[in-house]
Parts: structure tokens; sequence; C-alpha cells
């Protein structure tokens, strides 16, 4: 139930939505329905698990390049659940020994900052038979950064460059049948 704008991490290789915590994915190209308030080209609706609701479960994934976890269960039995799921690149901390590069006449040093990270949260309440409260949140960041620096006789340079950006979404929910 809300937009997220940057739907990508680091310039489109990732996606900002972790597949573990992904219920159904729906695509609109066309024809938009007027809950969407006017998108121009098309919509990804994506709607996240609820949580299992009659034991606790867990996951977690090592990867080459990033890891995650989630862990979803019951709050109380039947009655209110919630998932929590995340997820980080380590990127820099592999590249970090390949960086610096040594040359008798030049000395540099070179520091990269690269990753991102994420994490999804929902709580979902019964309150009746049609009657149902969720609670979600996401928040994601990219950081991206490089430091460098050349010492060459009596000539120095310094570079100092960083970029980061995210989202924070929440929403409150109210679902009632009639």
């Amino acid at each position: 139930g809300v937009p997220v704008y940057n739907a990508s991490h680091i310039g489109g290789i990732f996606s900002v939505f972790n597949a573990d915590a992904v219920k159904s994915v729906s695509l609109t190209k066309g024809g938009f329905p007027a809950r969407f308030g006017g998108r121009l080209s098309s919509v990804l609706q994506i709607d996240m698990k609820e949580g299992n609701s009659k034991e606790l479960k867990g996951d977690f994934t090592l990867g080459l390049v990033s890891s995650k976890f989630t862990i979803e269960g019951p709050i109380i039995k039947d009655k209110t659940s919630f998932i929590v799921s995340g997820r980080r690149t380590y990127i820099d901390l592999i590249a970090a020994p390949f960086i610096n590069i040594l040359s008798p006449e030049i000395e540099t040093e070179t520091s990269l900052v690269l990753y991102f990270y994420d994490l999804n949260a929902k709580i979902n309440h019964k309150i009746s038979k049609k009657n149902r409260i969720f609670l979600s949140a996401y928040t994601g960041r990219d950081k991206l950064g490089v430091d460098f620096a050349e010492n060459y006789s009596d000539y120095q340079t310094n570079l100092n460059f960083g970029l980061g950006y995210g989202n924070i979404t929440s929403t409150l929910r109210w679902n009632h049948l009639f």
C-alpha cells in the first residue's frame, strides 16, 4: 500500500525486494485502476508475506555477494503473527584487498565503501473473522564512497566522495470484509 520510487539497489543490479519476504507480484502495464493515481508507464504491485501464525520458522542464506535472513512466527498463536527479513551485501569487504595499488615511486591508499542493506517487517493481527490489522515497514539504503590519497614526492592528492540514498516506508492497514 506504499509506493517505492527507487526500486533497485546499486544502479539497478539488485531489487529492493527481498524474495524471502514476498508473497505475490503483479504487473500492470496499462489501463491503471484509480488507486494507482495516474502512473505513466507501469505498476509493479508486490505484497509481503503475513508471517506464520502456527510455528516459528527461520531461514538464513550466506552467498558470495550478500547474505539474508528471514524469521517468522506467531506472537499469539492463530491470532497474531510477524515476519522480519533482512539482507546486506559485502562487496566492499571482498574488494578491499584488491583496491590498494602500491608502486615504488607513487604511494596510494584507497578505501572503498560499496554495499546496500534492506529490512522488511510486518505484524498481522486477526481481530475477528472479518477484521484484520497489518503493520508493515521497509527500510533500505545504498552506500557508495571512495577515499583516495596519493603521495608523489612533494605532491599530495586527496579525493573523498560519498553517496547514500534509500527508502523508508511504513503502513498501518485495517481490512474489513463486508
